[in-house]
């Protein structure tokens, strides 16, 4: 039964995807329909005229056209009224730290001294043997804090860093 339900939702979706191709279809061929009509009387119209009044009509749409759009473009530079600008130049806002790559934020400054070492190391090896003979209290201990390992391994890190310089 569940075989002929995916059958059954693959032929609705084709069913629905050849409506809409065939909606699309029927509206592009009114279209191409509209525009046939058009080009036909117009060539009946234009049919009729001789070569040299088709060629003032002609001019007469390039300069009437043209000039009307140079007068749009005239009138919206050169217009009377400055309340609205048509272009209005601003000033880009830039962040202060678009530059900076991000590492400026991690303090250089972050020092362990070996005493505080020498507790970070009891400290893991306390949390070590935690780990093996009392699991329980380990695994409610780190669901407490759950980065708490992570920053000992960080301190210990900046240790032996400030030891290698």
């Amino acid at each position: 039964m569940w075989l002929f339900k995916k059958k059954k939702k693959e032929l609705q979706s084709e069913e629905k995807a050849t409506m809409s191709d065939k909606v699309a279809g029927k509206i592009a061929g009114v279209g191409i329909k509209a525009q046939r009509l058009f080009a036909e009387r117009m060539n009946k119209l234009f049919m009729k005229t001789n070569y040299k009044r088709l060629k003032l009509i002609l001019i007469f749409f390039c300069v009437s056209a043209g000039g009307y759009s140079i007068y749009l473009i005239a009138n919206s530079v050169f217009s009377a009224e400055q309340k609205e600008q048509s272009f209005e130049i601003q000033q880009m806002d830039i962040p202060k730290h678009f530059n900076k790559t991000g590492d400026e934020t991690v303090m250089p400054e972050a020092t362990v001294d070996e005493q505080t070492y020498v507790q970070i190391q009891d400290f893991r090896k306390y949390m070590d043997s935690l780990k093996l003979n009392r699991a329980n209290e380990y695994d409610s201990i780190l669901q407490a804090r759950p980065g708490l390992m992570d920053s000992v391994q960080v301190l210990e890190q900046i240790y032996l860093s400030q030891k290698q310089k």
